[in-house]
Parts: structure tokens; C-alpha cells; sequence
């Protein structure tokens, strides 16, 4: 998992830096030293990314030239129309 997928499953999911830290016990300045791109133990990289996932999310590698991004593991009900 890179920062920006990070920030992006964050955002996917409406959670701010204190709703991750707290759900995996990890300050809220470890993830912000994440998303701004500071090195991190795999271990910490690893409970984030289960985290997110266990949360419907899937991520994306770069591939075919294009960047890393994610998605929700299950389509999203429909928008009401109107």
C-alpha cells in the first residue's frame, strides 16, 4: 500500500486520521508520517492495509502504465434518483 492509497481508502471509508489510529492503536501521527511519505515498518503498512480491507476495500497495484488507486470489493447500491 502507497500514502495516497492510504488518504484515499481514509476518505473512501469518511474516516479521519484519529478514526484509523484508533482502530488499530497506532498514534495519529504515525498515519499522518505515513501519507506524507516517511518509511514505515512493513508490520505497520500490513495492519493498515487489513484494516481498510476488512472494511470493503480492495487495492489497486500500478499496472499497464497507470497508477495505484482502490476500490470497494462490492458494487455500491444504486443512487436514488431524483
Amino acid at each position: 500500500m502507497r500514502p495516497i492509497q492510504c488518504k484515499l481508502a481514509r476518505a473512501a471509508l469518511g474516516w479521519g486520521v484519529r478514526d484509523v489510529a484508533s482502530a488499530t492503536g497506532m498514534s495519529p501521527n504515525t498515519i499522518v508520517r505515513f501519507e506524507r511519505g516517511e518509511r514505515m515498518r512493513d508490520r505497520t503498512v500490513a495492519e493498515l492495509r487489513t484494516l481498510f480491507e476488512s472494511n470493503g476495500l480492495e487495492f489497486i497495484d500500478e499496472a499497464d502504465g497507470k497508477g495505484p488507486g482502490l476500490r470497494f470489493r462490492q458494487p455500491l447500491p444504486a443512487e436514488p434518483e431524483g
